[in-house]
């Protein structure tokens, strides 16, 4: 992966994704915008392009497109490969994600 790309994603979705674990035990990484365009570009240089619109739930918002991730092993690759990039707070949560589906594996 070409490492200036790696660091905008890495930028991308610092500021717009986010690193869950499902109540089903499962983690997810998702990153959203009405940037479709940008989110697709996103999910292109990252290798994973799951694609999904988000509902739009008041009149006034405009429709989003939500890149999403739940392959452990897209996770992991992503998330190794975002780390060097993310601030303090962000490479907390995905160190403890990478430590915890080591030890689920």
């Amino acid at each position: 992966m070409d490492p200036t790309l790696i660091a905008w994603a890495a930028g991308l979705f610092e500021g717009e994704g986010c690193i869950t674990k499902r109540s089903g035990g499962y983690d997810q990484l998702k990153l959203s915008m009405t940037d479709f365009d940008v989110v697709r570009k996103f999910g292109s240089i990252v290798g994973v392009e799951q694609y999904c619109n988000k509902k739009i739930y008041k009149a006034h918002h405009k429709p989003q497109l939500e890149w999403y991730c739940r392959k452990r092993s897209d996770i992991v690759r992503i998330l190794t490969a975002f780390l060097p990039f993310f601030g303090n707070r962000r490479a907390y949560k995905a160190l403890n994600i990478l430590d915890d589906l080591e030890l689920s594996i």
